[in-house]
């Protein structure tokens, strides 16, 4: 029987609806090791929520009752929390961890680290693994909301000093590489799929009476939502019934009062829980993404996995994930009479139902689907092990 390569899979929780349906097909091939790094602020994703200890260390899976959600996907056995008891990455307490860490990952003899977010500082000690590292670039370009002085370092010693990147979008590719001097060898594709979870979360009660257009998502200057108001404010004056709810958590930067004010407008300004985002999602006519700027799309992928169109800017790489006319609309940023005149077409009789249609067709199976995306990613740890061993 040829041997099974060994993958150490290290995230955070706010990407286990990604994570996981990737490494429910990962592991029919590979022995794979799924490690979430847990502090108490990180501690809710949209998966889980893992309850850290007082103490500092690496512990299996099956320690963590509420980790059984995840036998669903992936075998407990191989699930490890990294628990840091400390809320800072540079105390000590977190650095003793990121030491233990790494010398965990190296007496297990993974073949591939595979990485999906930039290490931060008590977590550098990996580095002295580096040589079996791929990262895996949610961002190859950060959101102009996300360039922090901390975030600009951790990435810039990441992209130093791992051998490997997987992007999720092809329209950055380019413009990564002459940012970053990264040459082509070095990069390697991947995509995102729908988020699987919500189709079995059971969904709450729903939160609003009337048909509505759906915001999702954290509150963002680049996220673009004063554009999706401006949008809205005209089509709510002229209909009585149909609503749009802005649902996320974060400080508003632009001035919300008039919207308030009206009837047609629905803000709920916390952390939307998984059951309140399916019924969210369930109950909408359709969900907008008013973005800016962007990568690819989380929100785009739940929305798809609950059979919804999309109406997105046309940025980044979303119109890699929207198919203009078949899974939503696309528009031009920064364009709220787009807008506007893409929810009055969206509102049409079967335009959402043909699409969403589409979309179940499109990404329940085929060169959508998990098991694709999985098949491929193999192929790639497969090349980069190769390459390395000669």
């Amino acid at each position: 029987m040829k041997e099974r390569k060994k993958i150490a899979y290290i995230s955070i929780t706010v990407l286990t609806d990604s994570d996981l349906p990737l490494l429910q097909e990962l592991s029919k091939e590979f022995d794979i090791d799924y490690y979430l790094q847990v502090t108490n602020p990180t501690r809710r994703g949209t998966v889980v929520d893992i309850s850290p200890k007082p103490q500092g260390g690496i512990f299996p899976g099956t320690m963590y009752p509420e980790l059984q959600v995840l036998q669903h996907w992936i075998d407990l056995q191989h699930v490890y929390v990294v628990n840091k008891p400390v809320n800072h990455d540079w105390e000590w307490l977190n650095f003793k961890v990121g030491w233990q860490w790494m010398k965990m990952l190296k007496h297990k003899g993974y073949d591939i680290i595979h990485i999906t977010w930039p290490l931060r500082y008590c977590s550098f000690p990996l580095y002295f693994l580096h040589k079996k590292m791929v990262l895996t670039l949610h961002d190859p370009i950060p959101h102009s909301s996300n360039l922090t002085i901390e975030n600009r370092l951790h990435r810039w010693c990441c992209i130093q000093l791992t051998p490997d990147f997987i992007l999720l979008n092809k329209v950055q590719q380019e413009e990564f590489m002459k940012t970053y001097g990264i040459a082509p060898s070095r990069i390697h594709q991947s995509r995102l799929s729908i988020f699987t979870h919500l189709r079995d979360t059971i969904p709450a009660d729903p939160l609003c009476d009337k048909p509505y257009i759906l915001y999702i998502g954290s509150i963002l200057p680049h996220k673009g939502i004063e554009y999706l108001c401006e949008a809205m404010m005209a089509i709510t004056e002229d209909s009585n019934d149909l609503r749009v709810v802005i649902a996320g958590k974060g400080d508003y930067y632009f001035d919300k009062s008039k919207y308030e004010q009206s009837p047609g407008f629905m803000f709920i300004n916390r952390f939307i829980k998984d059951e309140e985002l399916a019924s969210l999602i369930r109950n909408c006519t359709a969900v907008v993404c008013p973005y800016v700027d962007a990568t690819q799309s989380g929100v785009i992928m739940s929305a798809f996995a609950l059979n919804k169109p999309v109406i997105a800017t046309n940025v980044g790489a979303l119109p890699e994930m929207v198919e203009n006319g078949r899974h939503g609309i696309l528009i031009p940023p920064r364009d709220s009479k787009a807008i506007e005149k893409a929810v009055r077409d969206m509102m049409k009789p079967s335009v959402a139902q043909k699409m969403a249609e589409n979309i179940q067709k499109d990404f329940s199976t085929g060169q959508h689907s998990w098991a694709t995306i999985a098949k491929e990613m193999g192929n790639t740890y497969k090349k980069i092990i190769e390459s390395r061993n000669k």
